[in-house]
């Protein structure tokens, strides 16, 4: 083998490393083998402009208002003509919106894009869009020292990019929006401008409370992620790409320069100013409640979360379809929540899916792999917004969703579905369950806290950030690690049982300090033994107050304000409610199996622990006067 050919054989099996790295990327969308329009659920084909077989790329500065300059990918369809218009997709990151390789890799591959997949932006290009891709001010190659994330400024410039995106000679005047996670929650705040361009957005795996979705769900601080998160994001602003593995470090020369940048001046100089950028987790135990400033940002989470903004959604005028999976840490509240106060939002589509939507974490799925294509659910959205193909996705049902363990896809146009009604079970001193008070036998358990007690490092939570995230997201038997909680068990259902919904606990606990927080647990015993989780939930003792909500944003469960003004520390041995929702899921028990209702005081690997006057011991108590109890939204006639 002459040198030139094994120097070319290695730099093709670089470029195949190199696009292994791009490990947040979806599968790529469906082959375009049919002519044919298909507008049912999952299975649109069809609509294509089979001349474009990639993009044409470029890259620029934008200027704002403020002269701040905002890197931006500009990529066109290849093969588009002179005078052809075409729709825009727009995605802004805080993640840096393309990196460069080193020579010679980056003769092959440039550029490198990984927060959104060059699957998915060629996928988009081949089927006549055009795609820009931009680093949030601040961030990646974009200048700007970075104060807060999701700040008004940031927002603004969303709306100053569409601006400059429908005054392009090669746009027809419309604009989508999309991402993931943070990419997803600033698609749907781009709606905030209330733009007229702007038609329709669609958020995967979006944060639209922040507090109570995602920093602090049921008041109790997710530290671990923020922590990491917070590691991952100054990393990126830093330029440290070494961070995310030696194959990164070996392969990436960094954040890729604006075109024209020479000697990479002006990437430089924005990195170096990016290295004064805040650190999200150095002031983040100075809040506890809703409305604390965090000391850097100075602004509660409540001004910059889309649930705060949620009439600005709903008047913008852009249709909404919201797109997560039911093990995606707390976000499946966000698609319940978006759904039920943004009239804009006409399609919702949850999975068994965790974080992206990446992984399968169904435990009766033979594989991780997600087999359902979301860039063709996309496609038909964009399609009809922006195109005015009038391909029924509107005739669709509003809400479709994925039942665990009967392993079927459902749908339905109001949440949760009609043919579902509560059902309460009562929990008993003998650590059972009952489906009437009357059957409850009286008196108490207690439960010396497990400081140890988790859920693992491939729950649900791990699946929300990069680094974090411990492989595919899997719930493994969690028999050992339930049997060391407080556990009460109903008896072996005699038929299939469907539960679908966000279930409730009224639980009457009493604590020896002053401080305590009490997770609840759904999970699934097989007949040999065996116990998956099913869902979870969790509260902050100072947050137990139950309120009275004068706002009309409708939120799930018991209403808890989480702030200053309600917080209130437990009086110690002295019973009290803690009343709490647990994260929304469709699953199904089967015959024989038993639902098991498990109760600890911490996940220590996801959920920090209060720092003074910590309970130890939790004491259940069971009674006519504290009839402690899960309400479970069952399909009709289940039990």
């Amino acid at each position: 083998m002459t040198p030139q050919l094994t120097t070319l054989r290695a730099a093709m099996l670089a470029l195949f490393v190199l696009l292994s790295l791009q490990t947040i990327a979806l599968p790529p969308g469906p082959k375009d083998d049919t002519p044919e329009k298909v507008s049912k659920v999952g299975e649109y084909q069809g609509y294509t402009q089979p001349e474009y077989k990639g993009f044409k790329y470029n890259s620029l500065y934008l200027t704002m208002r403020d002269s701040v300059k905002i890197a931006t990918d500009v990529f066109l369809p290849k093969g588009l003509k002179d005078g052809e218009k075409v729709p825009t997709i727009l995605y802004v990151t805080r993640y840096v919106r393309s990196l460069k390789a080193k020579w010679p890799f980056s003769w092959l591959k440039n550029p490198v894009l990984v927060v959104v997949a060059e699957e998915e932006v060629k996928y988009l290009t081949s089927h006549g869009y055009a795609v820009l891709i931009v680093d949030a001010r601040g961030t990646g190659a974009s200048s700007s020292r970075r104060t807060m994330e999701f700040s008004p400024e940031e927002v603004a410039d969303g709306g100053e990019i569409v601006d400059w995106i429908i005054n392009q000679p090669w746009s027809n005047g419309k604009v989508g929006t999309s991402g993931i996670s943070y990419g997803a929650t600033t698609a749907e705040q781009l709606l905030f401008n209330q733009h007229p361009a702007v038609k329709a957005c669609i958020p995967r795996s979006g944060i639209f409370d922040l507090y109570n979705h995602l920093m602090f769900p049921g008041g109790v601080r997710q530290a671990q992620f923020i922590d990491i998160w917070g590691f991952t994001t100054m990393s990126l602003d830093q330029n440290n790409i070494g961070v995310f593995g030696k194959k990164a470090k070996r392969l990436i020369k960094g954040i890729q320069p604006v075109k024209g940048d020479k000697g990479r001046k002006q990437l430089k100089q924005n990195i170096l100013v990016h290295k004064d950028n805040f650190d999200v987790y150095e002031g983040i135990y100075g809040v506890v409640c809703r409305e604390d400033k965090h000391p850097e940002m100075l602004r509660s989470s409540n001004v910059y979360s889309n649930h705060y903004n949620y009439k600005r959604i709903a008047n913008s005028g852009a249709g909404i379809y919201r797109i997560g999976g039911w093990y995606d840490g707390g976000l499946a509240k966000s698609l319940i929540e978006g759904f039920w106060n943004t009239p804009n939002t006409e399609k919702v589509l949850i999975g068994p899916w965790d974080h992206g939507p990446a992984d399968n974490a169904s435990p009766f799925s033979p594989t991780t792999k997600r087999d359902f294509d979301i860039y063709a659910e996309m496609l038909r959205y964009f399609d009809y917004h922006l195109k005015g193909i009038q391909n029924d996705v509107l005739n669709d049902d509003k809400f479709y969703y994925f039942t665990v363990g009967e392993e079927k896809w459902k749908s339905t146009n109001v949440w949760p579905p009609d043919y579902v009604q509560n059902q309460p079970l009562f929990l008993s001193a003998n650590n059972t369950l009952v489906s009437q008070a009357d059957e409850m036998q009286t008196g108490s358990n207690l439960y010396p806290i497990n400081f140890e007690a988790n859920t693992d490092s491939h729950s649900r939570w791990n699946s929300v950030t990069a680094l974090y995230k411990n492989g595919p997201t899997k719930y493994i038997n969690r028999k050992e690690a339930s049997e060391k909680l407080l556990h009460y068990d109903f008896a072996p259902f005699e038929a299939d049982v469907e539960m679908t919904g966000s279930p409730i606990a009224h639980l009457f606990v009493s604590a020896n300090n002053k401080n305590a927080d009490v997770f609840v647990y759904i999970e699934d015993v097989h007949p040999d033994g065996t116990v998956y989780m099913v869902t979870e939930g969790m509260l902050r003792g100072i947050h137990r107050k139950i309120g009275e909500d004068t706002d009309d944003y409708k939120q799930i469960g018991p209403y808890h304000s989480y702030s200053n003004e309600d917080m209130e520390y437990l009086t110690p041995d002295e019973v009290t409610e803690f009343a709490m929702d647990l994260l929304p899921i469709s699953y199904q028990f089967k015959k024989g199996h038993r639902l098991r209702i498990s109760i600890a005081g911490t996940d220590m690997l996801h959920f920090d622990i209060p720092k003074e006057d910590v309970a130890t011991e939790l004491t259940l108590h069971c009674s006519p006067q504290y009839p402690s109890r899960i309400v479970l939204p069952l399909a009709k006639g289940n039990l």
